[in-house]
């Protein structure tokens, strides 16, 4: 198998790449069709996917996403020019209230039974999103966007999901390739994340109601992940947006998509989609 595709990448060049992709882009999807999904707890046993919160549906029956789109902008140097479109944008297209949270304002928004995490402080720009991601979408709901542009509007995407019982709504996964599956150790985790994306909702934009098993497990796992290497976080910060000091020790995804798509995954008839609220992945810095 190595030999053929040896041979394929030198008599294809460059193409191969794109054909390889569109190929497993093609098997994954008939794949999910061919075998449909079902969660089994017993294939994730020595995953956080064990843990079942204590809410209930019933619970959350009344509890709306109010419509209310929360952006993050975590560094102190200034948002840049092609942010700051991304911005204008959101607020022009989404008929509906965009909020930007800052270190400014951002005290203004944490739970008196939740306090950021000591760990926090020492996060890259990038994970302090990722954390307030879920403390956001758990404490209070409504909609996240990563800092892009978009071109649609967002209240039909907060319509239909207050008039379902789903948790949350986003665009669909782009592909098996936007999947954060790549570290994952669990083989049955990261196999089923690749053959089942079109059952994801993409990272980058989405809404969810408040206090949720979604939101709530989503939440509590990236705090453990946090617990775990404070630590080593306190020894090495990161030194710039990104953490790409190589003692940093968070991985890329470790707080977002390796605790996001497998939750989407598990409560993945409670998950819906609307690919309006995808941004566009062009020159966004």
């Amino acid at each position: 198998m190595d030999t053929i595709k040896q041979l394929l990448r030198s008599l294809l060049g460059k193409k191969y790449g794109w054909i390889a992709q569109e190929y497993n882009q093609l098997k994954t999807y008939l794949y999910s069709f061919l075998h449909p999904y079902y969660y089994t707890p017993k294939r994730y046993t020595d995953t956080f996917l064990i843990y079942n919160s204590k809410i209930t549906d019933e619970a959350i029956i009344h509890k709306k996403a109010p419509s209310i789109i929360y952006i993050f902008w975590t560094g102190n140097n200034e948002i840049t020019p092609n942010r700051m479109a991304g911005i204008k944008s959101l607020e022009k297209n989404a008929h509906v209230e965009v909020k930007l949270i800052t270190n400014k304002n951002l005290k203004d928004y944490i739970i008196e039974g939740d306090p950021l995490p000591e760990a926090y402080q020492y996060l890259s720009f990038v994970h302090k999103s990722d954390y307030l991601r879920s403390y956001f979408m758990h404490h209070y709901g409504g909609g996240y966007a990563d800092i892009k542009t978009y071109s649609h509007s967002w209240k039909q995407a907060f319509d239909k999901l207050n008039e379902s019982d789903a948790y949350a709504i986003g665009y669909g996964e782009v592909g098996f390739w936007g999947v954060a599956n790549q570290d994952i150790e669990q083989q049955n985790l990261k196999h089923d994340l690749r053959n089942y994306w079109r059952l994801l909702i993409g990272n980058g934009a989405f809404v969810c109601r408040p206090h949720t098993k979604f939101t709530e497990e989503w939440h509590r796992e990236v705090n453990r992940v946090l617990a775990s290497h404070s630590e080593a976080l306190r020894k090495h910060p990161a030194k710039d947006a990104f953490g790409t000091n190589t003692d940093y020790p968070l991985r890329w995804t470790e707080i977002q998509g390796e605790v996001f798509h497998p939750l989407c995954l598990k409560y993945h008839k409670k998950i819906l989609a609307d690919n309006r609220l995808k941004p566009s992945f062009k020159n966004y810095r």
